[in-house]
């Protein structure tokens, strides 16, 4: 509506007079002293239900008392809604650092997530399946490119087949050290109880506060001191055998085999390369924790969420 004129005797005498209790602005003709709001665009109003659901953790019922409006109303309004998915643009060619992971909603389903990692600016968006795959990663990577955005250095989390897909895009790839002492945590527990787990697990500390000539010597020295007791074997009865210690074995095979990504943030310190992925960790953090408010979403509305939270964080 054309606020300037009035809708009832058409005349441009036309005032602002204060706001309603839900933020709409009212307007008073002067000449014939009647007062009326203003109508949001639809697709404005759903917006702002949208905005006000995110990230002011409203339900549908204190949405439908802000705006006065049937609860009805307000969910057809939010499903009739449909955000651009976020995608980069001309201002973000700069980019030269991305972190990249993938977050889980439920075992059907997850966003794969890129991020600026000296920005925080949420770069790409797409829905995975039950389980991420390289071709997930790779997608997105392609459409960074579409874009005229290539990324010198991606941090991820240790996907064997994605640091190496990263790799043949010609980019450096950082393991996030976090996740790396995951691994070793998955395998040897916490508190481990052989005296062999307990010092990969004070390789597995050290990883953080030593660099990177000094650890993989650390490394190789408990290769070459524990070599017997890696390769201790059990027999059965029927001739067949396995490692005594598989566990033990594969904690420290995962530890050798990603030496060479655990410190390429000291090789190129010019990029201010992060050593872990707790940026794009702590969005989805966030993330997770204001969609735990809203249970009832459909996935449909779960991806909108996304889409609104991840384009509303880093506005401008």
């Amino acid at each position: 509506m054309n606020s300037k004129h009035c809708p009832h005797c058409h005349f441009s005498t036309v005032v602002k007079k204060g706001t309603t209790s839900s933020g709409r602005q009212r307007y008073k003709c002067k000449k014939c002293s009647k007062s009326w709001t203003s109508k949001p665009h639809p697709q404005i109003l759903a917006r702002r239900l949208w905005y006000d659901l995110v990230f002011h953790n409203l339900n549908v019922a204190e949405l439908s008392n802000k705006y006065s409006l049937c609860e009805r109303t307000i969910r057809n309004k939010l499903d009739l809604y449909n955000p651009s998915p976020i995608l980069p643009n001309e201002n973000d060619k700069d980019v030269t650092v991305i972190a990249m992971d993938v977050t889980f909603f439920r075992r059907t389903g997850g966003i794969l997530t890129v991020l600026d990692v000296h920005t925080g600016k949420a770069l790409y968006e797409a829905e995975t399946g039950g389980y991420e795959t390289v071709w997930d990663y790779e997608k997105a990577i392609r459409t960074l490119l579409k874009y005229k955005i290539r990324p010198k250095a991606a941090v991820v989390d240790g996907k064997k087949g994605v640091m190496e897909m990263l790799e043949s895009y010609g980019m450096h790839v950082q393991m996030c050290q976090f996740h790396q002492k995951k691994i070793i945590r998955k395998y040897i527990r916490k508190d481990p109880i052989l005296a062999e787990n307990r010092s990969i697990k004070e390789l597995s500390d050290a990883l953080t506060h030593t660099h990177r000539k000094m650890f993989e010597e650390m490394v190789y020295v408990w290769r070459a001191v524990n070599y017997s007791w890696l390769h201790e074997k059990t027999w059965f009865e029927d001739g067949k055998w396995e490692y005594t210690h598989k566990d033990s074995r594969s904690a420290i095979n995962s530890l050798y085999k990603n030496l060479p990504y655990l410190f390429t943030f000291e090789d190129y310190p010019e990029l201010n390369i992060p050593n872990t992925n707790n940026k794009i960790e702590g969005v989805h953090s966030e993330l997770k924790r204001r969609l735990a408010n809203h249970r009832g979403l459909k996935k449909s509305q779960k991806i909108k969420f996304v889409r609104i939270f991840l384009s509303g964080r880093t506005e401008v």
